[in-house]
């Protein structure tokens, strides 16, 4: 068959680039994978909305007819180095069957470590482009985004200087630039056209280094030939056309991947859109109705910055401005970024929730992004559904079925999720894709021309905050719009958010609760948002000061319920909430009142009160109870007790929609504490449900008296900059109330704005400049990391040092704590290194996990057994055990606990391999036990121990 192809065809023949799984003599030939490679990318663009190929082939500085077949090639050529010495030595078989057929490609005794075949594609591709006249940079560049396609670039370019043996003598070359001719004719690219840029964008890079991945990776899929096949080589095109409806069959049937199309044919109105919520009596508030005003303006990709409080629909109006906005730039799809798995994990339900009720007359998948996607029963189901109905071909019209919305398969696998059309998940997933970690670029694709909602953006440190600029500049480089929403943000923050999307004249921001819209060139409109109906009601808020110690704060709590009602306590600490929780029990008892603790069940009547403990020191099972029982007692729709005491850390000072009537606080910064405040009479009530407090009023400890002492006493300087607790306890300090929304902003701007006048005392104002350098080193510091950690902005990204993690996480952690503080790897954040426990005992009859939930925690649906760890015999694939042990870890940072499993001398006695047990499976892979048989377990001088009430406890020896 071969004797009829020119002699330098024959030789390219020869050659494989995939070895069958089996033994046998049938393998792929590299210019078909070529081919192949480069169909399903012509299919992907096919699928991808119109100004995508436009683009691209813009990238070139050529029109769509001329420089979409280039980009094809390119595409293509990404295993250009598969056609080398150094890779045809890799399959023995394959070595041997070159040596018989053709000899006259010869392998050197010299090539003793083979290249990998990136690397030669990228040092033999730009000879090839050189030659039909492409400048030397742009040729090295398109090269680098074609090459790095198993996951990263070049970090050292004396890579490229490969010698003959790893790249071959003349004839190779021959055989190389013989098969660049062969996918040119295939692709219908000219030869002749030369790219009228000389240099490769930033954005440039990334879309074609990301749809070359995208595209190996379905090509790599097809199915191995059953017998050689050489028509490729007779007849290129040809064989190009079948691979392409090969392809195109690939993306129907396997992938799922849609033709593009706006969810809505035509725009409907916001009340249309919503009518879901309410039963067709959705009324707009003020906010959305103005964003949506100003955005029917936009002909284009747009930054949108959303300050507003708790209340006024900021999710709504973001998911209407995504419908504008792919109206409008005919963006490919949507994903909402959040701060923690818990909070991305809520947004899913709502997020499926609002594409089942569109209508839309084809089916959507939509992907749950982070580490946890294993322990989401609700991201499961839909998942399992979708192959249930793919496997029995259901014809459903019901809108509940998984015909509307799906889970598809194929875009579960790791770095695939933001490939799909429609996404919800932690920031973390998109942070990594300015962070250089392998396949970085196919992140950037996913995300591009997308739009994608920031939430929470208050929420994040310096260093985090640089990573989001960096993020939201490669965002509008890629054609993406971006919406950002905050309760409210320094203003030093708003400007930086909107410098990075471009915007040179930045205007002073108008009154609050704001919007902000920059269009593509970076032109900025801004506007205050007016009350309205539907608006959450402006609230005066009567301040408190209350001394900082926990008696102090137990009994307040105490005295403030004994006439009913419900109060909230949010301190700093989790040793802080276990202590006032004690104290709150006895100060009960000495009354003789029943303090009715989470481990029975909370009363509706005056004869108890109700004593509720929630932070993040229990085990994830009991925790997502605790967090239930807030919103069953609290929440919008909760049965109230008559009087009960919550008592909590931070975890529930955001997302969490409780309702209190009256509350303490630690002192803390004055965006956080106002957070805090937002869940004071939250909810709509009578006067009498509230029980006397009928005035929401918020005491805050440490507001009595100069806090320097309480702030080492109860270690609050260790959780917050002293700094931002001076400033904030100077704003507060002789305040006799607050009003909410309308001083909000104020106050934030006032904290984190300029510093304040000098004190008279000379003694508190240094304790005041000490504090205030500090927290300058710490933002200095963390802002120069979060420079140096990401990719580069686009504008400077050629210029910037590279980064290579070979050991990316598959997630931001699969229990969000705080990645580990190794400076030498990109985290999305920054904090103190943990580890993840799990609690078990020794017996006679083997190892356990132990300390079960109480037994008001058990249920019918979910009781709870004895569960044996097998900690070496775990099967990779049981996913049921893994849940179920996994669900009895908690996150723990403790110093001591931490060096421990560093030594590995907190379990020493095996956790299975990388096959079996639980270093195999990735939920248990980085979870230690922790042996509790003498009912605790001491380190040095600390002493640890399981509590069912209290969770983790620490205390001395």
């Amino acid at each position: 068959m071969t004797q009829s192809l020119p002699p330098v065809t024959q030789l390219a023949a020869s050659l494989w680039a995939k070895s069958p799984r089996q033994k046998g003599e049938v393998k792929l030939g590299v210019l078909e994978h070529l081919l192949n490679v480069a169909a399903c990318a012509a299919e992907i663009l096919e699928l991808e909305p119109p100004q995508v190929k436009a683009q691209m082939a813009a990238d070139l500085g050529l029109p769509e007819a001329e420089g979409l077949p280039w980009v094809l090639a390119l595409v293509a050529l990404h295993d250009l180095g598969k056609a080398s010495p150094a890779f045809q030595v890799l399959w023995e078989q394959g070595k041997r069957h070159v040596n018989a057929v053709s000899p006259q490609l010869k392998f050197s005794i010299l090539l003793r470590e083979p290249a990998p075949h990136g690397i030669v594609t990228e040092s033999l591709l730009p000879i090839f482009l050189r030659k039909s006249g492409w400048s030397a940079t742009l040729a090295r560049r398109v090269a680098d985004a074609v090459g790095c396609h198993h996951g990263f670039r070049l970090i050292e370019k004396r890579e490229l200087a490969l010698a003959d043996a790893q790249a071959g003598d003349s004839q190779w070359q021959e055989v190389q630039q013989h098969l660049c001719a062969l996918v040119l004719e295939a692709v219908g690219a000219n030869p002749l056209t030369v790219p009228t840029v000389p240099n490769f964008s930033a954005a440039a890079f990334m879309r074609l280094a990301g749809l070359t991945s995208f595209a190996d990776w379905l090509g790599s899929s097809f199915p191995l030939p059953t017998q050689t096949d050489f028509s490729a080589y007779a007849d290129p095109a040809a064989y190009f056309a079948r691979a392409r409806a090969q392809a195109a069959e690939l993306l129907r049937d396997t992938v799922h991947w849609p033709q593009f199309s706006t969810l809505h044919p035509k725009l409907p109105p916001l009340e249309q859109v919503f009518g879901y919520l309410t039963d067709g009596e959705f009324k707009p508030r003020p906010l959305q109705t103005a964003l949506a005003e100003a955005l029917a303006q936009v002909d284009g990709p747009a930054l949108v910055l959303v300050e507003a409080p708790m209340g006024e629909g900021k999710t709504e109006a973001a998911l209407y401005s995504y419908l504008q906005l792919q109206h409008a730039a005919r963006h490919r799809g949507l994903y909402v970024a959040l701060p923690t798995q818990a909070t991305g994990s809520a947004m899913y339900g709502r997020l499926v929730e609002f594409l089942r009720a569109q209508g839309s007359t084809k089916p959507v998948s939509i992907q749950l992004a982070h580490g946890g996607t294993l322990l989401n029963d609700e991201f499961q189901k839909r998942l399992e559904d979708t192959r249930v109905f793919y496997r029995t071909n259901t014809d459903a019209d019901d809108k509940d079925s998984v015909e509307a919305v799906r889970v598809e398969e194929w875009f579960t696998a790791r770095k695939r999720a933001l490939l799909d059309e429609f996404g919800v998940g932690t920031v973390d997933q998109a942070l990594l894709g300015v962070l250089g970690v392998a396949h970085q670029f196919v992140r950037l694709w996913g995300l591009g021309n997308r739009v994608v909602v920031l939430d929470e953006v208050h929420a994040y440190d310096t260093y985090t905050t640089k990573l989001i600029e960096a993020l939201v500049a490669w965002l509008r480089a890629l054609g993406s719009s971006v919406v950002i929403m905050s309760a409210t943000l320094p203003d030093e923050s708003r400007r930086r958010l909107l410098a990075a999307w471009g915007t040179q004249d930045i205007p002073a921001a108008p009154t609050y609760p704001r919007w902000t819209v920059a269009n593509g060139a970076g032109a900025v409109t801004s506007d205050t948002i007016s009350a309205g109906e539907g608006s959450r009601p402006a609230q005066e808020i009567n301040l408190q000061p209350l001394g900082s110690s926990a008696e102090a704060v137990a009994a307040k709590a105490v005295e403030l319920t004994l006439g009913g009602g419900c109060a909230a306590i949010i301190v700093n600490t989790v040793q802080r909430a276990q202590k006032v929780q004690r104290e709150v029990v006895r100060l009960l008892e000495e009354r003789g009142i029943a303090a009715k603790t989470c481990t029975g069940r909370v009363p509706r009547v005056s004869d108890a009160v109700g004593v509720l403990l929630y932070h993040a020191r229990y085990p994830a099972d009991e925790r997502a109870y605790r967090e239930r029982a807030v919103l069953k007692y609290l929440g919008k729709e909760g049965v109230r007790p008559d009087r009960l005491i919550l008592i909590a850390t931070q975890v529930a000072e955001q997302s969490l929609d409780f309702d209190a009537d009256v509350m303490i606080s630690d002192l803390a910064p004055v965006d956080l504490l106002l957070q805090r405040a937002g869940r004071l009479h939250r909810h709509a009530r009578t006067p009498e449900s509230r029980r006397g407090h009928t005035k929401p009023v918020l005491y805050v400890a440490g507001l009595d008296t100069w806090p320097a002492e309480a702030m080492k006493a109860e270690a609050w300087q260790m959780v917050y900059a002293p700094a931002l607790l001076y400033r904030t306890w100077r704003t507060l300090e002789g305040r006799g109330s607050i009003r909410l929304p309308d001083e909000l902003d104020d106050l934030v701007q006032e904290v984190y704005g300029q510093p304040y006048e000098a004190l008279a005392d000379a003694e508190r104002q240094g304790l005041i400049d000490t504090a205030e350098n500090k927290l300058q080193t710490v933002r200095t510091s963390q802002e120069t990391k979060g420079q140096f950690a990401h990719i580069g902005l686009p504008s400077e990204f050629w210029n910037t040092r590279l980064h290579r993690h070979p050991e990316e996480p598959d997630t931001e952690s699969v229990n969000d704590d705080a990645p580990e503080a190794d400076d030498d790897f990109p985290r999305t954040r920054l904090g103190e290194e943990s580890v993840r426990i799990v609690p078990v005992m020794r017996r006679e009859d083997g190892v356990w996990v132990v300390c079960p939930p109480p037994k008001s925690m058990q249920s019918k649906d979910q009781p709870w057994s004895e569960l044996c760890p097998r900690f070496r015999e775990l099967e990779k694939g049981d996913n049921d055990t893994a849940k179920r042990i996994y669900r009895r870890s908690l996150g723990v940072s403790r110093r001591e606990i931490v060096d421990a499993a560093k030594r590995g001398t907190l379990w020493a006695h095996g956790l299975g391999n990388k096959q079996r047990g639980w270093q195999a499976h990735p939920l248990l892979r980085d979870v230690w036990p922790l042996d509790l048989t003498e009912g605790y377990r001491d380190f040095g001088k600390l002493r640890v121990r399981l509590d069912v009430e209290l969770g983790l406890e620490y205390s001395s020896r």
